[in-house]
């Protein structure tokens, strides 16, 4: 597809995803020397508190108690900045929480909808909102079983990036939540399909990347008032 000005949007795209690549890779940087350094520079906790900082106050503004959490939000940011010498001794700290932290979230989160039918499991839900057919009982209980992994996954993983945190070398943990992570995450995902593709032979088939993007979308949805 050609745009207005005779670039191609697969161009755009390309170039767009390259930009992309390389924020990662330098965010990625920029934690390895936050983490395994004694006293990082400064920006580098900076940058280690953004995603958080950025996540937090998303979530305090859409919350329905806005006019209790913005301003405890604005408080503890204060805090924060108060005591930015000793986060800089600490920064390792910082890029930790927030592994353990988002892994922790992560199994929570699912983990809370396996006590409900199977239709009411995370990963149903979002099968049921991407998928325009009817989902019989036995794509369900696959679903629920889903579930089921993926909160063990991330129960495991904020275990591990705990134990590898407190007892092993900062890089040996570095590398862990930083390279392993993003892999073991395709790896589940990949994976998942290829169980479902024997599992459920007949089932409306949804690809690795369909998966994901229906996840993201599912969340979107969820959090718009």
């Amino acid at each position: 597809m050609t745009g207005r000005n005779g670039r191609t949007t697969h161009g755009v795209l390309s170039i767009r995803n390259l930009l992309l690549t390389l924020a990662g890779a330098v965010y990625l940087g920029i934690g390895y020397v936050a983490t395994t350094m004694p006293h990082p520079p400064l920006v580098t906790v900076l940058i280690g508190l953004a995603p958080l900082g950025a996540a937090a106050l998303v979530a305090a503004w859409k919350a329905r108690a806005r006019m209790l959490l913005v301003p405890l939000y604005v408080l503890c940011a204060l805090a924060i900045a108060f005591n930015l010498g000793q986060l800089r001794d600490h920064a390792a700290w910082v890029y930790f929480i927030q592994h353990a932290g988002a892994m922790t979230l992560l199994a929570i989160t699912f983990g809370n909808t396996l006590s409900n039918s199977h239709a009411g499991a995370l990963c149903s839900r979002i099968a049921i909102f991407i998928i325009p057919e009817p989902l019989d009982a036995n794509y369900l209980y696959y679903t629920w079983k889903v579930t089921l992994a993926w909160t063990i996954y991330f129960a495991a993983s904020a275990v591990l990036s705990a134990l590898l945190f407190f007892f092993a070398p900062i890089e040996t943990w570095w590398a862990f939540a930083n390279l392993l992570t993003p892999i073991s995450l395709v790896i589940m995902f990949a994976a998942e399909y290829l169980i479902r593709l024997r599992a459920l032979p007949g089932s409306p088939r949804l690809s690795v990347t369909a998966a994901i993007r229906a996840y993201r979308e599912y969340a979107q949805r969820q959090d718009t008032p």
